[in-house]
């Protein structure tokens, strides 16, 4: 049985199943959702075959299709672990038994690493554009003057946070606003920052969070409990209102 090899190996701390796409090891590699790579070994005469089962390819497209990023981050990381890539798939070749924790190893690294890599542009992407959306927003909404970029704010902890954008109409309100996309690193810096406004203004300061992507139900919970959650569609109609709340 392969998973006998994949034991003397890996050592028994290994978690080892045989399936129809061969010997599946887990490993204490993660992808960005936390989940840990898996990947399969396969015997070919007298060599293993070990490959990712598409694992980064899979991860990449939950949050985003861009094919040729995908493509390009599986090729880079591929070539850095002196793998290969097979519609999709990572793999190497191990000769021996001796060689057979170098490329399990190998794929488990290259797998999360280009997960990781094609989700963070593909975020820096989506935020960029969702960014460039709320500045029309604003700039047609208030008077150009008003509207700053990447502001500066020192929050209760003492640390400086940099909103990417806030309106002050006057000195007794501060409108504050950032963007948001469907992933954990954004998510959990949005509500770091919001949750460190929370100073001893009464209620001088509005906060919004701007998305144009369904959130996770217990991440977009977590983000109302320090900011509000504003949908793209809705961001006028929602400054117009805290504009015109902060008047009265």
């Amino acid at each position: 049985m392969i998973c006998e090899d994949l034991r003397i190996a890996l050592g028994s701390s290994n978690l080892c199943v045989e399936t129809d796409d061969g010997a599946r090891v887990t490993t204490h590699c993660l992808y960005p959702s936390f989940e840990p790579v898996t990947v399969f070994v396969v015997r070919v005469g007298e060599m293993y075959r070990v490959h990712d089962g598409g694992g980064a390819e899979r991860a990449a497209w939950t949050h985003g299709r861009d094919e040729h990023l995908i493509g390009r981050m599986l090729a880079r990381h591929a070539a850095r672990y002196q793998l290969k890539v097979v519609d999709g798939v990572l793999l190497a070749d191990a000769q021996s038994l001796e060689w057979l924790l170098s490329a399990v190893l190998a794929v488990a690294n290259a797998s999360a690493g280009a997960a990781s890599a094609i989700i963070d542009r593909a975020r820096a992407a989506g935020e960029s554009v969702l960014r460039d959306q709320v500045y029309k927003v604003l700039s047609r909404t208030f008077d150009a003057s008003l509207v700053a970029r990447e502001f500066p704010f020192i929050g209760r902890s003492g640390k400086e946070h940099r909103f990417e954008f806030a309106v002050q109409e006057s000195h007794e309100h501060l409108l504050l606003i950032d963007t948001v996309v469907p992933h954990h690193v954004s998510v959990s810096a949005k509500y770091v920052a919001f949750a460190d406004t929370r100073l001893d203004r009464g209620n001088g300061i509005s906060r919004f969070v701007v998305y144009d992507r369904p959130l996770d139900a217990g991440d977009a919970s977590l983000l109302q409990q320090v900011a509000d959650l504003v949908p793209i569609r809705s961001l006028e109609l929602g400054v117009k209102r805290a504009a015109h709340h902060a008047l009265q």
